[in-house]
């Protein structure tokens, strides 16, 4: 009676899990595509104000980033979870962003679209 009990216990378990995933692939999926032009867009904008080195190359690396994700909260932004009162806080741990990451000329650069302000930070690597 335990094995049954257990192998219902972990068949609904993979259940919800298997739900969780399903729906969180099909939001990221529905917020990237929708915030997509939008995004590229403004990281594209930023990129000859931020980027040091070649500025005419800046813009041509977001036209077709590499790599795009829907994250909750900017990775890049230092602030600690426990500090609420900081007024990055939101964008660092609640405020949906676009991450796109580009790699041309053999450096990498990272442009997080915030979705909920709209403005985008660059960061090179």
């Amino acid at each position: 009676m335990r094995t049954i009990l257990l192998g219902l216990v972990v068949l609904a378990g993979a259940k919800v899990w298997f739900q969780d995933r399903a729906y969180r692939a099909a939001m990221s999926d529905a917020v990237v595509e929708a915030y997509r032009e939008r995004a590229i867009e403004v990281c594209r904008r930023n990129a000859p104000k931020r980027a040091t080195g070649a500025r005419d190359e800046a813009p041509a690396q977001w036209a077709a980033p590499s790599q795009i994700e829907a994250v909750i909260g900017n990775p890049d932004i230092d602030v600690a979870i426990w500090d609420t009162q900081n007024p990055l806080w939101n964008q660092r741990y609640r405020d949906p962003h676009l991450i796109l990451t580009s790699s041309a000329g053999g450096r990498s650069a990272r442009c997080a679209y915030d979705v909920h302000e709209g403005g985008a930070k660059l960061s090179l690597r």
